[in-house]
């Protein structure tokens, strides 16, 4: 891929270092950029580009999966999407060694120490992506903060880093509530979607942060709940891709 492209100074090269298949549908690239250009907080998304020989350049926007660090790496899981050009041609096309095009992380979704002492994180899918961030930052540097992972999959085979999780739970301060929403006769966890109920059996925190991320839908459906549940507006923390 040519280095020959022109871009917004606030984008850099970064080299694609691995790129593993992680579930059926989701695979993790490992990219590494100048760490005096590079910075993020855990929750950020970024702006990556991909130039083409011809026409525009394909762009996407992903969120950071990998805890804030020094040294410019960062770990994007990306879900396949065959109708959108970035995501398709790091699914089908990238390999590893090539260079893409990243801004540093951005939003208001983020979480830093003093933040708060208890954070929910709510996550649907691959929505889960930023509260990855999010949760292995605290499990890394945070002892002090309270993080209870609420995580909603369609099917078992769907859960992102599952030996992580296992290991993150087993801290003093990090629960992990894992539910699926389709019938496995091999699941014995929790079932169903996220809900009141479900909610109200983990006795979470209600002075807590409340992150969520997911599809639309569940956007609402979240920020319904919570405000029924009696969550104050300025305790909910969530983003709109659309």
């Amino acid at each position: 891929m040519s280095d020959a492209v022109e871009l917004p100074d606030h984008f850099l090269p970064a080299r694609i270092e691995t790129i593993e298949q992680v579930t059926p549908l989701i695979k993790v690239f490992t990219l590494a950029a100048d760490p005096q250009r590079f910075t993020s907080k855990a929750g950020q998304w970024l702006d990556l580009v991909i130039p083409q020989p011809e026409g525009k350049p394909f762009v996407g926007g992903y969120s950071v999966v990998s805890a804030p660090r020094a040294d410019g790496r960062l770990q994007l899981a990306i879900k396949y999407a065959d109708h959108h050009h970035a995501t398709h041609h790091l699914h089908a096309v990238a390999q590893e060694g090539d260079t893409v095009y990243i801004t540093p992380g951005q939003g208001s979704f983020f979480f830093e120490p003093g933040m708060a002492r208890n954070v929910v994180l709510l996550g649907a899918g691959i929505g889960v992506t930023p509260l990855f961030g999010i949760l292995r930052a605290i499990h890394a540097d945070m002892p002090e903060v309270y993080a209870h992972l609420v995580y909603s999959v369609a099917h078992q085979d769907e859960v992102l880093f599952p030996q992580e999780l296992e290991a993150m739970a087993r801290a003093p301060n990090i629960d992990v509530s894992l539910t699926v929403t389709r019938e496995a006769e091999d699941w014995l966890g929790h079932t169903g979607r996220i809900s009141h109920r479900l909610l109200e059996s983990l006795d979470l925190p209600r002075d807590a942060l409340f992150y969520f991320c997911g599809s639309r839908e569940f956007i609402e459906d979240m920020a319904t709940l919570l405000a029924e549940w009696g969550i104050p507006e300025a305790q909910l923390k969530y983003e709109k891709w659309w």
